[in-house]
């Protein structure tokens, strides 16, 4: 076999090894470790965002609307602290007890 056909099937076989291992890689960075080093939102974060609902004054807020029945809502990671799938929450870990403007009904 020559060099060049050897090279060729080396560089395949690891390229297939990488494509198959992309859509491992989101374990890497949404581990359990990772999510609890991610700050909480503050208020005011983004989209006039409170981490008690009770404490908006926002025009839109209604009684009883809170990040834990939103459709955003991703679920509580630890101590009433959960991910929203809003992106201008990706970052951040947002209150069970919040709300922001782009509240949807859902939960």
């Amino acid at each position: 076999m020559s060099k060049v056909n050897e090279s060729r099937r080396v560089f395949l076989r690891t390229a297939a090894l990488g494509v198959a291992a992309i859509p491992l890689a989101k374990f890497a960075t949404h581990s359990p470790q990772a999510r609890a080093a991610m700050p909480k939102a503050e208020d005011g974060h983004a989209l006039d965002y409170v981490n008690n609902a009770a404490d908006s004054n926002h025009e839109k807020y209604q009684e009883g609307r809170q990040c834990d029945g939103c459709a955003f809502w991703a679920g509580e990671e630890s101590d009433g602290w959960g991910k929203c799938r809003h992106p201008q929450f990706s970052d951040v870990l947002v209150n069970a007890n919040g709300w922001c403007s782009t509240w949807v009904p859902g939960g």
